[in-house]
């Protein structure tokens, strides 16, 4: 009985130890120079984020604007009470909504593609530094392919909580599905192997995020800095352009330490 409460004593200080030195090693790796490296690739895939959304964006607005007059036309009818004139003129324009449908469908699928690909690039050669490795057209072939899945699997999941549940109960869903996110992903890029093939990775990945209880403390300190962030950031919301500057610059320190932080917690668990 005491031997056993003894094992318990001295598994639960190991574990306190593991989480300390963790936290305390992601601050010291970030005046590395390859954190700096690491950063300037969280900027470009920020980058690629923005312009690619909104090159999208703006693509299916161009499509959607030449049809506005008739659809309102259509919307008027309607409110008239005209219900031949409204269905006929429905008809008529059928072949053109279905022509911007198809076409903004597309847009969305190669904008989603260029998207994954991109971060798939810049994102992973950030992982890379971290990670003391390289970015081989292998990785790069195999990141990809692991980021449409995990990115559809989770545009898939958003699709069916925002449908299958009320607005209030879907938000405390979403809060707990960001959560989850908040350090799956991470975790995920973590246990990468381009060598092993994806049942494999996703294989180690789930064998490692069942345990919740460890990432807690991450969890939790995470939110905590991000509410800081916040904080300082929202001082200067006045001062766009400052405030724009310092957010930005803010944000790539707290994807780096949290990318040290994670890395740091996973070696301990595994070890």
């Amino acid at each position: 009985m005491r031997k056993s409460r003894t094992k318990k004593r001295n598994k639960k200080k190991r574990c306190w130890v593991a989480q300390r030195n963790a936290f305390l090693n992601s601050f010291r790796n970030i005046m590395h120079k390859d954190f700096f490296k690491a950063m300037l690739y969280d900027f470009l895939t920020i980058i690629a984020i923005i312009i690619i959304s909104n090159a999208a964006f703006l693509l299916i607005n161009l499509i959607s604007v030449p049809a506005l007059p008739e659809l309102l036309n259509i919307y008027e009818l309607r409110q008239s009470g005209n219900e031949d004139a409204f269905q006929q003129a429905l008809v008529e324009f059928a072949p053109v909504i279905n022509k911007i449908l198809w076409l903004s469908l597309l847009i969305i699928v190669v904008g989603f593609l260029l998207l994954v690909f991109f971060i798939s690039l810049f994102y992973g050669r950030a992982w890379c530094f971290s990670l003391k490795k390289k970015l081989s057209a292998l990785f790069l072939k195999k990141y990809f392919m692991l980021n449409l899945l995990w990115f559809i699997t989770w545009v898939i999941i958003f699709l069916i909580t925002v449908n299958a549940f009320v607005t209030s109960i879907a938000a405390v869903i979403i809060l707990v599905e960001f959560l989850f996110f908040f350090y799956s992903d991470p975790v995920l890029r973590t246990v990468f192997d381009e060598n092993k093939s994806l049942k494999e990775n996703f294989s180690r990945f789930f064998s490692i995020i069942k345990k919740v209880a460890w990432f807690v403390p991450f969890m939790i300190i995470g939110i905590i800095f991000m509410i800081i962030l916040l904080g300082i950031t929202g001082l200067l919301i006045k001062i766009r352009v400052l405030f724009g500057i310092i957010f930005l610059i803010l944000t790539l320190f707290f994807i780096g330490w949290m990318r040290n932080y994670i890395i740091q917690l996973v070696k301990s668990l595994r070890a």
